[in-house]
């Protein structure tokens, strides 16, 4: 049987041995146990037990977006075990796609095109392949995900509603994706919003229009990050993409001014971050945005976690007061001179106009 391999190949002797040490919920853990006897598990099982009990997501976005190497990925991480909160494991759209943009759903369609669409606009890697630490020599941590049971609890959701309007196709896709995550530790009936990473979504700037009128009661978090400590940053990461100064510069001011953009036009639902607050004032800015969430603080917020499991955050980047350790990865000294000057005639005027008006800590 394909459901017997399936979850044969997932749910290995050692495997279950590990979902037990980290697999908080209960109910979930006999699940698994039950349907995983003898060493053989049965798809079907796991996929009646999980559509008998869906549990709707319903709550807004709180968006995250940046161009990349700005501290979005750290600061979903740092989220992601807040009670409060369920935070999307990976980027919602990936940075690297051509399709940046929200999907354009058409409600005269079927369920089954939304939800082709989505899969075509949002990023499923990391629900898919779970999460590695990027601490050399770290293990994936232990992550389970059916794909199959994503479509079945996105179609089920949906054909339970009488009436469909476009906010209810995003709800089901969210409710989907959590709900098909079968070791995901942080449910709760009681949740205030969805943290989701989309680098680059700031840009074009008809994305902000099309994510407020989806969720109007949704927030938007953006970061900017000093440009010559950014230029080195990713452009080491990816010199073929980034390795022409000016072509990124470029990209960095047009994020910075779509940013502004969205904040004059959005105003209170939108809190702009400065990127080297976010590594050395930590639980100022987490404060900061739990306030702007509109939800309490917990300190978890101080340590980034994958589904609870305490991580190193990506890029290296570290959540701590000290200096030395944020120059080990923000300072610039790779970058000649003529780097410097060309870097600063070209974004000086942006950057201060961004400092103006991120938050002050």
């Amino acid at each position: 049987m394909l459901g017997k391999k399936a979850l044969n190949f997932l749910i290995t002797d050692t495997n279950r041995r590990k979902l037990r040490r980290h697999l908080k919920d209960r109910a979930k853990n006999k699940m698994i146990r039950q349907v995983s006897r003898d060493g053989e598990s049965h798809l079907e099982d796991i996929l009646h037990i999980c559509l008998k009990h869906i549990a709707p997501l319903t709550t807004p976005l709180a968006m995250i977006s940046q161009i990349p190497c700005s501290g979005g990925s750290l600061l979903n991480r740092l989220f992601d075990g807040h009670s409060k909160i369920h935070a999307y494991p990976g980027a919602l759209i990936s940075e690297n796609t051509t399709i940046n943009s929200w999907p354009p759903i058409d409600l005269a369609q079927k369920p089954e095109d939304w939800l082709k669409i989505f899969s075509n606009h949002f990023d499923l890697k990391t629900f898919r392949t779970g999460f590695r630490p990027v601490e050399k020599g770290g293990h994936r941590i232990p992550h389970m995900f059916l794909p199959v049971l994503q479509e079945r609890i996105f179609l089920k959701y949906l054909a339970s509603l009488a009436t469909i309007k476009t906010r209810d196709v995003f709800d089901a896709w969210m409710t989907a994706c959590f709900g098909a995550w079968l070791n995901y530790q942080n449910h709760g009936y009681d949740k205030k919003f969805v943290t989701a990473l989309a680098p680059g979504l700031a840009m074009p700037s008809e994305n902000a229009d099309n994510f407020f009128e989806i969720y109007p009661e949704g927030r938007f978090i953006a970061l900017v990050r000093d440009p010559a400590q950014w230029f080195v940053a990713v452009s080491g990461l990816e010199p073929k993409t980034y390795g022409d100064i000016e072509w990124t510069m470029n990209l960095w001011k047009e994020s910075v001014r779509t940013v502004m953009k969205t904040l004059k036009k959005f105003d209170d639902r939108v809190c702009f971050i400065k990127f080297e607050n976010l590594i050395d004032r930590t639980e100022s800015v987490m404060r900061h945005l739990v306030e702007f969430l509109g939800i309490s603080y917990q300190d978890i917020l101080l340590e980034p976690t994958f589904n609870g499991i305490p991580i190193q955050p990506a890029n290296g980047q570290k959540t701590d007061d000290s200096d030395a350790k944020r120059q080990s990865f923000t300072e610039s000294k790779t970058l000649d001179e003529d780097q410097r000057v060309l870097i600063e005639k070209m974004t000086i005027a942006d950057y201060q106009s961004a400092l103006q008006h991120v938050v002050a800590f």
